[in-house]
């Protein structure tokens, strides 16, 4: 079972499952180790994800709190400050002064301390598990699993023994990596300043939001890992979106897409059988749009 929502909101898609017999975490396929800031895969080495990396990882390492709105406010104070004055001949005076304010009472909720863990199953696959106490398994769940999304981008759910679960989710992995690498291209910015990571970011988020609303009828993923290519098949094509800005959309024939998506991009191209290259600039979602429309006669609302 993959996730690869930016963070869930409950365990309800968990129900069928025992809590208590499942791991979570994500298979090894393209170095991913190296976002904890381990270099090398050392199967044993456990470690617990910097709080830097975002709230998630935060709230795993120093707890968190949260407004308990069953209980009346409180008057609190909020703030001290300085405050400085004159009197009527001039002379300056200051002190400090508290800043009070109703306030929710706050339940707090301890640090969860979960450490990930990277091991092998026994055909040497490797793995990054989350090592999790069996008595707060229940509790921090969730947060681990958006600890994950936070620093991996995904989350993949385990039997004890590291087989991956099944289950009707769209997205699927295949066991060749899509479009691998062949002769490299260096990717020109359009202006000598690059748009901000964060904005980047967005519109990475964007063009995979905008492929998925298109109702695809099932999403792989490949060997690259989240770090790669996705393949989302519709009933005529499959459109090839990588999730990093710089790359480009490739649209081919659904019948053949296995054959084709096993090819370098170069070879690809020179195949005659790409219906469309779409590079990744501000015309991306019009092109998108007009495409949809004749490949697969589909339109947004």
């Amino acid at each position: 079972m993959i996730i690869s929502k930016k963070r869930i909101i409950s365990l309800k898609f968990l129900e069928k499952l025992d809590i208590d017999k499942i791991q979570v975490g994500i298979q090894v396929t393209n170095n991913e180790q190296k976002k904890l800031g381990i270099d090398q895969f050392v199967e044993g080495i456990a470690i617990e994800p910097s709080p830097f990396l975002g709230i998630n990882c935060n709230r795993n390492t120093n707890g968190y709190s949260y407004p308990d709105k069953t209980k009346p406010k409180i008057r609190k104070v909020v703030n001290t400050i300085e405050w400085s004055w004159r009197d009527w001949s001039g002379k300056e005076y200051s002190d400090f002064f508290d800043i009070e304010k109703d306030v929710y009472q706050k339940i707090y909720v301890k640090a969860a301390n979960v450490e990930l863990v990277l091991t092998k199953n026994g055909n040497g696959q490797k793995f990054i598990i989350a090592k999790m106490n069996p008595d707060t398994k229940e509790q921090f769940l969730k947060q681990t699993i958006n600890m994950i999304l936070e620093v991996f981008g995904f989350c993949e759910i385990f039997t004890e023994t590291l087989d991956f679960i099944e289950n009707n989710n769209k997205i699927k992995r295949c066991n060749w990596e899509l479009l691998p690498p062949g002769i490299r291209v260096r990717v020109i910015s359009q202006s000598k300043k690059e748009l901000k990571d964060t904005k980047r970011k967005d519109f990475n988020q964007f063009r995979l939001d905008m492929l998925d609303s298109y109702h695809p009828i099932e999403i792989y993923v490949g060997t690259g890992g989240f770090t790669g290519y996705y393949a989302y098949l519709y009933d005529k094509t499959c459109y090839l979106e990588n999730g990093f800005y710089g790359n480009a959309t490739y649209v081919i024939p659904k019948d053949n897409w296995k054959e084709l998506s096993q090819l370098s991009k170069q070879s690809l191209l020179a195949t005659h059988y790409v219906i469309d290259k779409i590079n990744h600039t501000s015309e991306w979602k019009d092109k998108i749009k007009e495409l949809m429309k004749v490949t697969e006669g589909k339109s947004l609302d």
